[in-house]
């Protein structure tokens, strides 16, 4: 049987079927994306057809499961006639990379974030074009995988067929990514052509967290007697998901197995901005310590991602770790070096040296951040349920594939005896592989745990004694003294919570007969272990400014009043907040007296931090 039939069988016809529709798996990555889909007639992971072959002539072999997460415009390359994405980007060419960490801006670093990424716009690496922000540039390049995604599933079945057949999209974010920063990877998605749109109304668009993504994957797989072994119920399996950009680190306790599989999430999932492009910029910067000028001069091409010099280093970073390694390394880079020290520069080939002992020393603080945010869940996993209740730890991403990190952790935990490190197959496509099951399957974790605490800040009544006079003020209807800045959290951090989870909070607002009938309440929220009281207090950030529009609203439904010749109204409506809605995203609706009066939107902070 051919590939191509082979592929037809797999994906099934799907006529025009009107409850039919294609599953796809996107995992937009900081350094490589990739791409899953089955129609809803498969039953099983083996039903999921990852994309793996992706256009471009620098890829260096036929079959890849994921292509580089690269960019380059005609505007900055005058050889190029239109842009060019992926394998196609060639050495040489001016390119965009490592984009997608300019999504999440909102978020102050923690200290399980790589240091250097503050540095790194300074460095040339995190750059945008002239004239395009973050969400402009991932947009053009996910126009371009949309694009290629219909190309590969047209070839196996046929036009009118997929014209008629929607598309549910399955896009993976980091469970540690902010609100903002998942709201713009949808609006990026959406403007590049995912979801419903005028040719393609039925589509649709979720988001997935990338570790459950990959649990699904790996409990699905190990569901089943494999090499791996099978998990048991109650069992405790850490997923640590280590990826270009972010570590994401989520354990879930397996409730169910036969007949079907059934998980949730057992503690607060942690992670860091401390993937494999963290390795990198210590990279970059030993070159920087060892060449000064000479390489910081360097043109983007030669030395930045995608370049012969960062090809070389992507092999020997893959590489590194395992029993045959040299002691030392050899890398092309025609640079110009003022009498260079030939322990480090080959001068008469343009050969950049690095040894054993420089690579461990870019890798261990990488390795260190991630051993400790392991150690540190599986402390919480142990404090939760008060015994050793993990037993596996599941290496996925592209990161995941590095020798030297499976040599660490397995040095770091499995000589107690009681924890196995496992890779799946392909670690980097377990990610992928997972959001199309998700779809299919309707396999996710029963419950989920609260990221941060959320909330909105309000008024009470003055507590004389407690309250600061400088938060006081009367109240407009009533003339009681209050206080402002008192917060009402709605949903603690650590909390458990089911999909769709719904709270509500009674909101009322003063409207001046002369002001805008379009009114916002800024909703919080906060990282630190205890919810603090006050708004201004430490820990405490906006995630944006949720706006209902009164616009259509009979106003004398409201409380009124008399004051100085203007009429004030009292605007009160229950406000509900949805957690862990299928969308991915933060979702408001507004009632007031009964009647719904609208869905609100949510205006996201853009405050950037480097």
């Amino acid at each position: 049987m051919s590939l191509d039939k082979a592929l037809v069988d797999r994906l099934g016809s799907l006529a025009l079927h009107s409850n039919h529709k294609i599953i796809v798996g996107v995992d937009y990555g900081t350094t490589f994306t990739g791409a899953s889909y089955v129609s809803s007639k498969g039953t099983e992971l083996s039903d999921v057809i990852l994309i793996s072959t992706w256009p471009g002539r620098s890829r260096v072999t036929n079959t890849v499961f994921k292509t580089p997460s690269r960019i380059a415009y005609p505007t900055d390359n005058p050889r190029i006639s239109k842009t060019r994405w992926g394998y196609q980007v060639e050495p040489g060419m001016t390119g965009y990379s490592w984009t997608k960490l300019l999504l999440d801006q909102s978020t102050p670093l923690t200290k399980y974030d790589d240091a250097t990424l503050e540095g790194a716009s300074q460095a040339g690496i995190l750059r945008l074009p002239k004239g395009k922000n973050a969400i402009d540039v991932v947009s053009d390049y996910l126009a371009e995988i949309y694009q290629y995604i219909l190309g590969i599933i047209s070839k196996q079945i046929t036009e009118e067929e997929l014209r008629m057949t929607p598309l549910e999209f399955w896009f993976t974010v980091p469970a540690i990514w902010s609100d903002q920063a998942q709201d713009a990877t949808k609006a990026a998605a959406q403007r590049a052509g995912f979801g419903a749109s005028l040719e393609r109304p039925r589509d649709q668009i979720f988001l997935i967290s990338e570790p459950e993504a990959a649990a699904i994957t790996a409990l699905k797989k190990y569901s089943t007697n494999s090499i791996g072994g099978s998990v048991k119920v109650g069992e405790g399996i850490l997923v640590c998901d280590c990826g270009g950009g972010t570590v994401d680190i989520t354990t879930y306790l397996v409730n169910q197995v036969i007949p079907t599989l059934k998980f949730e999430e057992l503690c607060t999932g942690i992670g860091g901005k401390c993937g494999s492009t963290a390795v990198d910029r210590n990279f970059y910067n030993l070159m920087l310590d060892r060449f000064g000028d000479a390489f910081d001069n360097l043109p983007m091409r030669r030395k930045g991602p995608g370049s012969e010099f960062m090809k070389q280093f992507e092999i020997i970073k893959r590489d590194f770790g395992s029993s045959d390694e040299s002691d030392y390394f050899e890398l092309p880079l025609n640079m110009i070096v003022q009498d260079p020290d030939p322990a480090y520069f080959d001068d008469e080939e343009r050969m950049v040296i690095i040894s054993s002992d420089d690579l461990r020393a870019i890798f261990d603080p990488v390795i260190g951040q991630i051993i400790r945010l392991v150690r540190l869940q599986i402390r919480d996993a142990r404090q939760e349920t008060g015994k050793d209740i993990i037993k596996r730890i599941v290496l996925v991403g592209g990161f995941g594939g590095s020798e030297y990190l499976h040599k660490s952790l397995r040095s770091s935990f499995e000589s107690s005896g009681n924890i196995t490190i496992t890779i799946p197959d392909s670690p980097q496509a377990a990610i992928v592989q997972g959001a199309a099951l998700r779809g299919l399957e309707g396999l996710r974790s029963t419950t989920k745990r609260c990221r941060r605490h959320y909330g909105f800040s309000c008024g009470i009544p003055f507590r004389e004694g407690i309250d600061n006079e400088a938060n006081s003020y009367s109240d407009h209807f009533t003339g009681e003294k209050m206080v402002g800045g008192i917060m009402r959290w709605m949903i603690a951090k650590g909390e458990k919570y089911t999909e769709n989870y719904t709270n509500h909070v009674d909101v009322c607002q003063i409207h001046f007969e002369s002001s805008r009938l379009k009114k916002s309440v800024t909703f919080y929220a906060c990282d630190n272990v205890q919810a603090p009281e006050r708004v201004d207090d430490d820990g405490v950030y906006k995630v944006g400014e949720i706006v209902v529009d009164f616009s259509n609203v009979d106003l004398s439904r409201f409380g009124s009043k008399s004051v100085d010749g203007e009429r004030l109204y009292s605007l009160s409506y229950n406000l509900t907040v949805i957690l862990g809605a299928q969308e991915g995203i933060l979702r408001f609706e507004a009632v007031s007296q009964g009647q719904t009066i609208g869905t609100t939107s949510i205006n996201f902070n853009t405050i950037k931090y480097y």
